[in-house]
């Protein structure tokens, strides 16, 4: 994707598409993709190592938030983690560079982690869903929360499994 375009021309263009027959191009809402998997478990690898689990989140299409995000979100830390943090979803920041927990928010979880006493290097932080879901607002990308059904098909593994 070009990425000089503007975000609201990106949105508008994704979520929409030039209907057929009247040369005026009107425009409708997309159809939904009936023949992609509804959930993430398709794209889990048979041997699960953290690099394919990385790989196969990049690749995961169970549910249309891939289509506006910029990239994966993947979850940061060691596997044997005796914490793990999962929020609800990437957001604006967490997209642009494809790590979990840098934004705003990820600046109030490393003052509660030093507040008590935690290195943030010994926890395991994910997202319960790995893109970033928003809406346009001028040249801001306004955080949308997450339907069910999308939280859902980002759920075939635990955090440590499936990032």
């Amino acid at each position: 994707m070009n990425s000089k375009r503007s975000l609201a021309g990106r949105a508008s263009e994704s979520r929409t598409r030039r209907t057929g027959g009247n040369g005026r191009g009107a425009r409708a809402r997309a159809a939904p993709d009936a023949t992609a998997p509804r959930s993430a478990a398709a794209f889990l690898p048979t041997h699960p190592s953290p690099g394919a689990l990385r790989a196969a989140a990049a690749a995961c299409t169970g549910c249309d938030l891939y289509r506006e995000a910029t990239q994966t979100v993947f979850g940061e830390g060691p596997r044997a983690a005796a914490v793990v943090l999962v929020g609800e979803q990437p957001g604006d920041r967490e997209d642009r560079t494809g790590r979990p927990f840098i934004g705003p928010a990820g600046k109030l979880l490393d003052r509660a982690l030093r507040d008590a006493g935690i290195d943030r290097g010994t926890v395991y932080v994910t997202n319960a869903v790995k893109h970033f879901k928003w809406t346009p607002r001028g040249k801001r990308r306004l955080h949308q929360r997450p339907r069910e059904g999308e939280i859902d098909a980002c759920r075939p593994g635990s955090p440590r499994s499936s990032g």
